[in-house]
């Protein structure tokens, strides 16, 4: 054997070398890509099982990236879904809020005997006139927290599934209806947010100016009560009633109604377009044996979404 065909022998060794590493390699980004357009699409689709999660890390997750308040900065790198949508939902839901706590506020101004205090809140003292201020938890506040919280969130779910669901169908027609829906909704919402503080800026001038022309803010002693210092009182019930009513939303009323139709609930008595994880595990095997071909001897569990059995 020759030196010349010793050294060809070892040049082409090291050329198949190079060649297998470079398939190895490109399967393994190959592999990358294709997972993590997989995830993409499961986070477009508002997903509530990823592979290989549990229970307690696909809700994690599923909080992380659809919460209207907490997906703004701890989304998954790879959701589709960007700022600007979120942004759309969040003015919606500070619109919606605005405009439950104003009609709630007015029918109860327009029906005083419907409402009553059950308890009062000392705050301080006037540094005027050494009027005791405090906080008043009535009828009023209590419809507020509970069946305006509740509509709340039930409005902020609808409005994200309307936005999220859009992006992951395949026609572009179809595909910016949801996003262009959700603006239309936003602006409207707004818009009536604006009215309802107008209405009841308006309702209050009306109220002092009325008090005034009967004398009703006609002291004892022949002075005058400060309409301005009770104004600026009864804004400020009202902003924080209104705060109150936002975290109670964010923070209470939201993960309870996620989790409810996270856990598939509705999906075991006949509501199947609210399935939650249940149904999105049984679709992910469902597409699973479909496209890879599964055999019978492959099994699966809650937690993942196949796994195979190896012989």
């Amino acid at each position: 054997m020759t030196k010349g065909s010793v050294a060809g022998e070892s040049r082409v060794s090291a050329s198949d070398m190079l060649k297998k590493y470079t398939v190895r390699a490109h399967k393994g980004h190959d592999a990358e890509a294709e997972e993590e357009l997989s995830l993409k699409r499961l986070f477009a689709s508002r997903s509530a099982h990823l592979p290989g999660n549990n229970w307690c890390q696909d809700w994690i997750q599923w909080m992380m990236n659809n919460h209207p308040l907490l997906a703004l900065f701890c989304r998954h790198r790879l959701n589709p879904v960007g700022l600007w949508p979120r942004l759309v939902i969040l003015l919606s839901s500070i619109s919606f809020g605005m405009i439950a706590t104003n009609l709630v506020y007015l029918f109860y101004r327009s029906h005083p005997d419907a409402n009553a205090t059950l308890f009062k809140i000392v705050i301080g003292e006037s540094e005027e006139n050494g009027a005791t201020e405090y906080l008043e938890l009535t009828y009023e506040i209590i419809v507020v927290w509970t069946l305006g919280g509740l509509l709340h969130s039930l409005v902020d779910l609808g409005l994200w599934h309307l936005n999220a669901c859009a992006c992951c169908l395949t026609s572009r027609f179809f595909a910016k209806l949801g996003p262009l829906f959700s603006i239309a909704i936003a602006a409207v919402l707004t818009a009536c947010s604006t009215f309802a503080i107008v209405w009841r800026a308006n309702y209050e001038d009306d109220l002092i100016a009325n008090s005034s022309a009967q004398d009703i803010g006609v002291q004892a002693d022949g002075g005058e009560n400060d309409w301005i210092e009770i104004e600026h009182l009864s804004s400020f019930n009202f902003l924080v009633t209104y705060y109150i009513e936002l975290a109670s939303v964010w923070l209470f009323y939201y993960p309870i109604m996620a989790t409810f139709f996270f856990s598939g609930a509705l999906w075991g008595v006949g509501w199947g377009c609210i399935g939650g994880r249940p149904k999105e595990i049984q679709r992910q095997k469902d597409e699973a044996k479909r496209d890879s071909g599964l055999q019978k001897g492959d099994t699966f569990n809650d937690d993942e979404t196949y796994d195979d059995d190896v012989v």
